[in-house]
Parts: C-alpha cells; sequence; structure tokens
C-alpha cells in the first residue's frame, strides 16, 4: 500500500514532469522554425542512455520523456536541450558533452552551449580546452560577466597574467566595484610584485565588501610578510569569522540546478548555500534531496542543522523525529548529537539525556555522544553525572578542546577548581588557541588577582579574536588591574598608559573611566580629567563620588558653574546615600568655590 504522503509526492513529480514536457514542446514549436536546426540535429547522434540503475527514478523518468520529445522532429531541438540539462545537471558528463556539441552545431550563434561545454572540460581539467570555449562564449556573448570572471581566472590559474588582468578590467567596467574582478586584480598585482598595488586593492575592496573572507586571509598574508603581525592576526580572524564569501552570480550555471536529481550533490550545493547563509536556498536544496531519498539521514541532519542556526530547535527536533521510523540504515551519531542539542535549546535535558543515550546504544559509541550527553546531563544539573561522561569521551580523545573545557565547567560547578584548570589547560594542548578556554582561564586568573598569569591566556586570545566582545572585555578588565597595580607603586605614567589601552577596547568601561579621570586629577591635569569623568557620569549618573571627581575636574578647569551644578547633585545624592565624607567634601569644594 502506498502512503498518502508519497502518494502526493508522486503526484508532485508527475505534475512537474508534464509542465517541463509541455514547456519544451512550446520551446521546440518555436526553435524548430529553421531547417538548418533540424537538419544538424538530424546528422547527429543521440548519446545512447547511461545505466541509470542506480539513480532515482524521477530521473531516469525524466530523460525517458526527454528522450521521446528528441525523437519527434517538431520537438527535437527541445528535447536535446532537456537531455542536455539533466545529463549535466546530474553529472553524467560524456552524454551530456554529446548534447552541447549537438546543439552547438544547431544554434552556432547561442553562447550558452558553448559555456556549458566549458563547464564539462573545467571538471576534466582541460584548461586550455575551456579557455578556448570560454573565449568562444564572450565573442558571442560579450556582456555575459559570469564567463568574463571564468576566464580571467583560468587565466591567472595558468600564468596568463596580461590576459586575466585584461580580463579582471572588462569585467570591473562591466560590474562596477565588483569584488570578485577587485580580488582577481589584486592577486594579479601580487603576481606580478606589486605588493604596493596589491595592498591597496585589498584595502579598498575590504572597505567595500567587509564580510570578504578571501580578501581577508589574502591582506592577512600581505601584512605578516610586511611584519604587521597583529594586523595579520586580525584578518585571519575576521576571514574566519566573517561570512563564506559564495561563488559569483552566474545564471546559466545556476539554472541547471532545477535539473539536478544527484542527492549527494543537492546536499552538496545546500551545505554551500547554508555556509553563505543564503539559508532559503540551503533549505529548498536539503527539502529536495530528502524528497528524493526519504530514507537516508543525510540531508535530514542537514537541515536539522541548518534550523539550528536559524534559532528554530522546535522545527529541528519535529525533522528529526519524523524522519527517525523512516530510515533504512542506521543514522551516525551526528543524527542523535543533533537532536539531542535541539532539545536543550528547548530546556527540555531529560529528553537530551534519553536521545543521547540512545545514540550511545544504537548508533556508535563517539566522544561525539559522549560530549552530547555530559552537555545535556549539565543542563539537568546532574554535573558529577556530566563528568563522568566527558571522562568516557576523552578517553578516546583526551585532547579534545571542546569537551576539556565543557568538563571544566562541570567541575567549577562542583567546586573542584583544580581538576578544572588541568582540564583547561589540557584543552589548550592541541589548540593552543581554543578561544573559550583561553578566556575562562583569563577571568580566572584575574578574579584570583593573578595578573601576570592572566595576561599568558588573554594575549593570546585577543591576538587571536581581536573584535571578539568578551575578549576585549576581559583584556579591559585586565588593564584595569595592571593600571590598579601600578598607581599602588605610584608609577602614574605607566597607570594611565593602561587605563586608556584598556579604553581603546572597550571605550565606555566604567572603572576605566573613572580611573583615568582621577589619575589625571591627581596630577593635576584638571582638563585632561573632564572626557573621562563626563563619560563615567553619563554612565553612572546616581554615583555621588563621580559627581565630586568631576565637580573637582570642572573646578580645576575654571568651569565654574559647572562644578557648582554637579557638586550640588553630588551633595545631595551622598547624603541619600549616608556617605557623609563624601557629601562633606562636596560642600567643602562648593565653599571654595
Amino acid at each position: 500500500m502506498v502512503s498518502p504522503g508519497r502518494s502526493h509526492r508522486r503526484a508532485r513529480e508527475w505534475l512537474a514532469g508534464g509542465m517541463i514536457v509541455l514547456m519544451a514542446v512550446l520551446a521546440g514549436a518555436v526553435w524548430m522554425r529553421s531547417p538548418r536546426v533540424a537538419d544538424a540535429l538530424d546528422a547527429g547522434e543521440l548519446p545512447a542512455v547511461p545505466d541509470l540503475s542506480a539513480r532515482p527514478a524521477i530521473l531516469a523518468d525524466s530523460i525517458a520523456e526527454a528522450m521521446a520529445l528528441a525523437h519527434v522532429s517538431s520537438s527535437r531541438l527541445a528535447g536535446v536541450i532537456e537531455l542536455g540539462r539533466l545529463y549535466h545537471a546530474n553529472q553524467l558528463s560524456r552524454e551530456a558533452e554529446t548534447c552541447w556539441e549537438l546543439l552547438r552545431r544547431a544554434q552556432p550563434e547561442e553562447p550558452r552551449w558553448c559555456y556549458y561545454l566549458a563547464d564539462l572540460r573545467r571538471t576534466a581539467g582541460d584548461q586550455d580546452g575551456m579557455i578556448a570555449l570560454l573565449k568562444e562564449t564572450l565573442r558571442l556573448a560579450p556582456d555575459y560577466a559570469p564567463a568574463r570572471l571564468q576566464l580571467a581566472n583560468v587565466e591567472l590559474k595558468t600564468g596568463k597574467l596580461v590576459e586575466a588582468e585584461a580580463n579582471f578590467r572588462l569585467r570591473l567596467d562591466a560590474l562596477p566595484r565588483d569584488p570578485y574582478a577587485r580580488l582577481g586584480l589584486a592577486r594579479v598585482a601580487m603576481q606580478q610584485g606589486r605588493d604596493r598595488e596589491a595592498r591597496g586593492l585589498l584595502e579598498a575592496l575590504l572597505q567595500d565588501t567587509p564580510h570578504f573572507s578571501t580578501a581577508h586571509n589574502l591582506y592577512a598574508g600581505i601584512l605578516a610578510a610586511a611584519g604587521d603581525e597583529a594586523e595579520a592576526a586580525r584578518h585571519r580572524w575576521l576571514g574566519q569569522e566573517t561570512l563564506r564569501f559564495r561563488e559569483a552570480e552566474d545564471p546559466w550555471l545556476d539554472e541547471l540546478d532545477t535539473w539536478c536529481h544527484d542527492y549527494d550533490r543537492l546536499c552538496a550545493r545546500g551545505t554551500l548555500e547554508f555556509l553563505s547563509e543564503r539559508h532559503d536556498a540551503a533549505r529548498d536544496l536539503f527539502t529536495r534531496a530528502i524528497r528524493l531519498r526519504p530514507d537516508v539521514p543525510q540531508a535530514y541532519e542537514l537541515l536539522a542543522d541548518l534550523h539550528l542556526q536559524r534559532h528554530k530547535p522546535d522545527e529541528a527536533r519535529d525533522l528529526l523525529e519524523a524522519a527517525q521510523p523512516k530510515l533504512n540504515i542506521q543514522p551516525s551519531h551526528h543524527f542523535f548529537t543533533t537532536l539531542s542539542q535541539a532539545n536543550r535549546e528547548l530546556k527540555q535535558p531529560a529528553e537530551a539525556i534519553r536521545v543521547a543515550r540512545e545514540g550511545l546504544a544504537q548508533a556508535e559509541n563517539t566522544p561525539e555522544l559522549h560530549d552530547a550527553l555530559g552537555l545535556a546531563l549539565a543542563e539537568a544539573g546532574q554535573h558529577e553525572e556530566a563528568v563522568h561522561a566527558w571522562q568516557a569521551g576523552l578517553a578516546q580523545r583526551p585532547g579534545d578542546a571542546s569537551m576539556n573545557y565543557n568538563q571544566a565547567l562541570s567541575l567549577l560547578e562542583l567546586r573542584r577548581l583544580d581538576e578544572a584548570l588541568t582540564a583547561l589547560d589540557r584543552s589548550l594542548t592541541l589548540q593552543p588557541t581554543f578561544l573559550p578556554t583561553l578566556l575562562l582561564r583569563g577571568e580566572i586568573e584575574i578574579q584570583a588577582g593573578h595578573l601576570e598569569l592572566a595576561e599568558k591566556f588573554l594575549r593570546p586570545a585577543i591576538e587571536s579574536h581581536p573584535e571578539h566582545p568578551q575578549a576585549r572585555r576581559l583584556m579591559a578588565a585586565w588593564h584595569l588591574g595592571m593600571g590598579g597595580a601600578a598607581s599602588a607603586a605610584n608609577d602614574a605614567p605607566a597607570a594611565e598608559r593602561h587605563y586608556r589601552a584598556g579604553l581603546d577596547l572597550v571605550p565606555d568601561h566604567p572603572g576605566l573611566l573613572l580611573h583615568l579621570g582621577v589619575t589625571c586629577l591627581l596630577n593635576r591635569r584638571f582638563k585632561q580629567a573632564v572626557d573621562p569623568l563626563t563619560a563615567y557620569h553619563t554612565l553612572q549618573p546616581d554615583d555621588p563620588q563621580g559627581c565630586l571627581f568631576l565637580g573637582q575636574a570642572y573646578a580645576g578647569s575654571r568651569q565654574v558653574d559647572k562644578a557648582r551644578e554637579i557638586l550640588h547633585r553630588g551633595a545631595r545624592l551622598a547624603e541619600e546615600a549616608g556617605k557623609g565624607a563624601t557629601a562633606a567634601r562636596c560642600r567643602r569644594i562648593l565653599e571654595q568655590l
């Protein structure tokens, strides 16, 4: 008995197939008006249908329908086009090439056939053949910018730098400020030893397109070669943290995805869209893959990951739970870790624990599943059991940075500080720049007053992730502590340097603003004290001491009216808070004014 869901899917597939046939017939009725086209196709031989026994039924059905069209004189052209698209989109390259060659002879002025042949030459690694076909494409369609970019890139790859530069510039003329052409010109300049020009091109590109990860990585290399390692590290981090920059738009190739019935290719294309944060496109591709093979877990897992990325754990959970009875193969550990994570995010730790244990029983005894179990147990407050789960995972993968870090969090909850520190140190063995551990270790040492030891962890954190908010916050806190230590040692210049360095990281840090202002006051630099103390008062308007210090700065810089106003406020706030000494100091200064 066929399920209603399957019947509906099959009906949709047949409906889609019928629409393709109708569109193809209509297209053929128009295109077959030329006798020359018909003669050229009649003279050619269609490729034999390959073995499709391992392919989805919809592909075999679609090829059969297209083949039937191709054998009818009134729809022959439309049928060959349909076959070419189906073969190309499903990586049946030899058959696709035969179709495109037939069409190229039938329609020598149509640029797409050359372009599709060039793409097949690319996948075959035939760079010379690709270049020749791209040049022919551009002769027929000089304004098709994707072909211009393809040609420029392959010329760059094969060392034809003059030709590559010319084609990058032609694309830039057609698409002003195009990031791909500008990146290509920077690469040409680098290969020709014009490093200053390349640097300028990349700086302008990144100013206009700050999320271009490839440009960040290239620029980091230039900076490192120039000896600016700190800035190079910042751009390497940006290259990791920014969006994965997708390939340039290419409508002629992208439209072939409509004819794709290859499960693995749909998953791969969806993953690329996912990484580029084109979530709707990724969802559609994963959904199509699921329709092709509803009994295979991979596309379900990818789509569930997408739902989690979009903060929809309920959809991830529902998808995987509905998929589980349909699978004809045992899902991987990833299926269970994703389902467990969805339940954790839904604040259902008991269910997350159950799923992780089910995965350990049914799938593989993997570190990932022990980690999922530990996270779920910790979410439930069962930290002792969570530690045991991570110990089991770490027995298989002792240097895993994430598991050691997670275990350390539970050990801290259990007040087992020495064991937590050991776990954190282990997490840095294989990944010395693992950010969560560096930050937690640095924070622990700051709280313990071990500022020199804290720097050992916070310095690499800020150098490898210079834009990370928590890294900046903790490094600012370290500068505050170091400034206080310098001040206690009567080294006012060193204290001021630390306070200003901290404010470069966190400009609105109240403690740094207050201490910088007070340092300036103590050194009778009243005008320089005004700005940080004003900023502090804006953040903490009800702090009577802040009013007192700002009043002193105003008084010392001869801003008497402002001094009176803020000192009256300080005296009132101090009295209300029971801080008599502060109130008295405010009044004393007021009497002197």
